[in-house]
């Protein structure tokens, strides 16, 4: 079953390609609108969503504590969408959290300057030079929110296993050659080892946050790391009863069939903040 990541340029064609995409697969669609859904239920407010999905946060958004929490519960709606297979992402940095997966395809739609230029008049019912303005501000957004949460250049074309140029290609065409790409031996046969890592990877994030954002344990540098079940767990926290508390949290997730607690405390007079 087809896992696909979509990036995609403003006037592109993009999210029209990945809405036909989905249809035609019948499959799990994540985009802003499902996103907020499953932000909503983690008690992240609307505010939150509005000021980072995929916007450059300005320049006092830098030193706010909400961006870990926002990229943890984004990251986590990806796995879960990822881990049941048969779904498009649409933006979101999805090239960048499943980047490395075998099984994965990602896609970058991209169109000459002009081309978009046209479409966004188009769509916007603006002049060409509104259109340009339009067109660098939402790029320099896009790739803000790219750097700002990964540290990465959007454009890299490294980060894309196809690049479509929708000023070349009609959105039929574009989409036949990402079916194509799909239905490919190597991306078949790298479908269960995907399968099995999408696992680890949902079962380390459940732990994260049950540990950081339910139970609150005050703890710094958590990483988890499962492989099959058998789940790694290390960090520092300020007393005994909490390293014995995240081994605890971690066990009571289901899935889970080993804890190797390697986290130790270190007492210390200044607050721990929750990073990880």
């Amino acid at each position: 079953m087809p896992v696909i990541t979509i990036s995609r340029q403003l006037g592109s064609l993009g999210t029209t390609i990945a809405q036909l995409l989905s249809e035609n697969f019948k499959c799990n669609y994540l985009d802003k609108e499902s996103l907020e859904e499953t932000f909503g239920e983690y008690g992240i407010p609307k505010e939150s969503m509005e000021r980072y999905d995929e916007k450059k946060p300005g320049f006092w958004d830098l030193f706010k504590t909400d961006k870990a929490r926002y990229l943890h519960f984004m990251k986590g709606a990806i796995y879960e969408f990822a881990h049941k297979g048969n779904c498009v992402i649409l933006g979101r940095g999805g090239q960048i959290v499943l980047g490395g997966l075998p099984g994965v395809l990602h896609v970058r739609v991209v169109a000459p300057m002009d081309v978009r230029i046209e479409r966004i008049k188009k769509r916007f019912e603006c002049d060409d030079q509104d259109a340009v303005k339009i067109m660098q501000h939402n790029d320099n957004e896009r790739a803000g929110f790219h750097k700002f949460f990964f540290d990465c250049n959007w454009e890299d074309p490294s980060l894309y296993d196809l690049v479509v140029n929708t000023g070349t290609f009609s959105t039929e065409s574009a989409i036949k050659l990402i079916k194509d790409a799909v239905s490919t031996g190597e991306l078949k046969a790298a479908q269960k080892e995907t399968c099995l890592k999408l696992a680890d990877f949902s079962l380390e994030h459940e732990i994260k946050t049950a540990i950081i954002y339910k139970e609150k344990v005050p703890i710094q540098f958590l990483e988890v790391h499962a492989n099959q079940g058998v789940v790694t767990l290390s960090g520092i926290v300020p007393n005994t009863d909490d390293v014995e508390q995240c081994k605890r949290t971690a066990n009571a997730i289901k899935g889970v069939k080993e804890v190797r607690n390697e986290i130790f405390f270190k007492p210390i007079s200044t607050n721990y903040g929750l990073h990880y």
